[in-house]
């Protein structure tokens, strides 16, 4: 009987490389206006979590919009009996406590006094123009805003904080508030106001309109309407970033300002800075 010689081939098994899926990130419209500006932007600050350096121009925003928050927060706007001259007075006092909440990041600054009072009387003039915009509004006749509203969306990975919600209007209003020297709306201000349209149809289902509100202008309140088109540009946008930012590689977010390294605290720059 003919014997048979069973042959074993090994094959040498090579290892997988395709890459591990990634859960998304979370984005907001700040984010993605981060990346659409500079990708290593976006690095710093969402991934490597790096503190921003403080600029009076982020101080000013912060201090304005918190002032706008307490002046519904203690229920100013249900105040109407009193005189213009006492609402000033009272909104004054609400801008100049948010500049004292600010002293630490200001003496960060090195300003001088000057342009630091500079800034603290345009903060004031702008909320002079947030008081005079909501009289003229009849705000004391209305139900209060929703004010600094966050909205999730799980389906697209995508939150948003609104600055102002008017709900008792047809259609709903967003509102964004913008300390600002300029009028013109940027594409990074649109991709924001179509972000928080996005955000409010998916939780409830209708259309809102949405506003700008330039408060270093007398006239700095814009509407805007939100198409269909530009909705589904906004989802586009989200994916595609989503997609741009599933690693952790720093090298895989070229700088492309020029300047991310001296706006964020990174090691190397806080190295070359004297001690204070």
């Amino acid at each position: 009987m003919a014997t048979t010689t069973k042959q074993v081939i090994y094959i040498e098994s090579k290892p997988c490389t395709k890459k591990a899926k990634t859960k998304k990130r979370w984005l907001s419209p700040s984010s993605i206006n981060a990346y659409m500006r500079c990708p290593r932007n976006f690095y710093y600050s969402k991934i490597a979590k790096l503190k921003q350096k403080p600029s009076i121009y982020l101080i000013r925003g912060i201090a304005v919009h918190n002032a706008i928050e307490k002046f519904y927060k203690h229920k100013i706007n249900q105040c109407g009996d009193m005189d213009y001259s006492t609402l000033r007075k009272i909104v004054t006092e609400l801008i100049r406590d948010e500049w004292l909440v600010q002293k630490k990041s200001i003496r960060k600054l090195d300003l001088k006094k000057d342009e630091l009072c500079l800034f603290i009387q345009e903060s004031k003039n702008m909320m002079f123009n947030f008081l005079h915009d909501f009289i003229k509004d009849k705000g004391f006749e209305k139900r209060a805003p929703v004010i600094e509203k966050t909205f999730f969306s799980k389906k697209h990975m995508l939150l948003g904080r609104i600055d102002a919600i008017y709900n008792n209007r047809d259609p709903p209003l967003l509102v964004d508030f913008k300390t600002c020297k300029s009028k013109e709306v940027s594409d990074d201000y649109k991709r924001q106001l179509g972000i928080y349209a996005l955000l409010y149809e998916e939780h409830f289902h209708t259309r809102a309109k949405v506003a700008i509100h330039f408060l270093k202008f007398e006239d700095g309140f814009k509407k805007f309407r939100i198409s269909d088109k530009y909705i589904e540009k906004i989802k586009t946008i989200v994916a595609d970033i989503h997609d741009r930012t599933q690693s952790d590689n720093i090298d895989e977010y070229p700088c492309t300002c020029g300047w991310c390294d001296k706006n964020f605290e990174t090691k190397t720059n806080s190295k070359n800075e004297p001690n204070r």
